[in-house]
């Protein structure tokens, strides 16, 4: 039997509590060598982008492919399980809200093995869909003392900042520019629809984490040279995805600012095999672009969740 989950199902059953052990062990297990990353591949047409994605749990016997389309604007994510040993379809889930938590949870790991400890000032560039989540995640993994939220419509940055204060139980505010709500932050997630930079580095304060998780395109950049240049630790989570998605490091080394020698994959921090940072003072730059390895793991844990509940509807397939 094959299970089939909606969105709904999947809000229901999954916590971001749960989706940040499942992808700090994916992490763990992918470090090990137990787990493998089909980097994703898209296909532009004239209406829209179909995009592939995929990876396997070797550790636990499963094999899964994420595909999403992007057509005028709108998105529509689905992720097939499958059994590595029988070819067996486990699970066809929709993931709109699987992606939401995922990329969340991913920021929130990035956190955890890179951040200095202690409370967090937070700044967060981008208000949109995928916003709260990254809050939500970083809250569940430090303390945080307080957000700065920057999004360039004054009326959405305001509400997502009354909202995510109610909703999280933080201090949340609405910055005026995007310098603002980078300036003297512990912690700075870009999750933003841009093409060119929205942090600098000379705002940057010493000893700061700065993760891009937004463009998945070598034409976009979320930081500029200068955050390169001063980051002591650059840290992915994939580096083959990195060099065609992360528009930001692909300059950096056209220009001869770094070499990809130098950038280290977060599964390997999380292991324990690479150190995330050095010393407190050192900047880390981490562009987390989302991988289907990690797709697979957070589909796993739908899967799990929703048997265990009930939810979801039994196909024989």
């Amino acid at each position: 039997m094959t299970l089939f989950l909606k969105d709904e199902d999947v809000a229901q059953c999954v916590t971001m509590d749960d989706m940040l052990v499942a992808i700090e062990n994916m992490q763990r297990q992918y470090g090990e060598g137990k787990a493998h990353n089909m980097t994703r591949r898209k296909i532009i047409a004239d209406g829209g982008m179909l995009s592939v994605m995929g990876g396997g749990l070797f550790h636990q016997g499963l094999l899964g492919v994420k595909t999403y389309t992007v057509v005028k604007g709108a998105y529509s994510f689905q992720v097939s399980l499958y059994d590595a040993g029988t070819g067996k379809l486990l699970c066809y889930t929709q993931a709109n809200r699987l992606g939401q938590l995922r990329t969340g949870a991913s920021t929130g790991v990035t956190v955890k093995h890179l951040a200095n400890p202690g409370n967090l000032t937070v700044g967060l560039i981008g208000t949109g869909g995928q916003a709260p989540t990254q809050l939500e995640a970083i809250s569940k993994v430090r303390g945080i003392k307080n957000v700065k939220a920057f999004s360039r419509t004054k009326e959405r940055r305001e509400g997502f900042a009354r909202k995510m204060t109610g909703d999280l139980g933080i201090d949340v505010s609405a910055a005026a520019t995007n310098e603002e709500a980078v300036r003297d932050c512990d912690v700075v997630v870009c999750i933003a629809a841009t093409m060119d930079p929205v942090v600098e580095g000379s705002w940057l304060k010493d000893g700061s984490t700065v993760i891009g998780a937004g463009p998945t395109t070598w034409r976009a950049r979320e930081v500029d040279d200068a955050t390169i240049a001063r980051a002591g630790r650059l840290i992915v989570d994939s580096t083959e995805q990195a060099r065609i998605e992360a528009g930001d490091l692909c300059s950096a080394v056209d220009k001869g600012i770094i070499q990809w020698s130098k950038v280290h994959e977060l599964r390997h921090v999380v292991s324990g095999a690479v150190t995330g940072r050095e010393s407190r003072d050192q900047v880390v730059y981490a562009k987390i672009m989302g991988t289907g390895v990690a797709d697979v793991a957070a589909a796993k844990l739908a899967y799990d969740k929703a048997k265990a509940q009930g939810l979801g509807t039994e196909l024989d397939w």
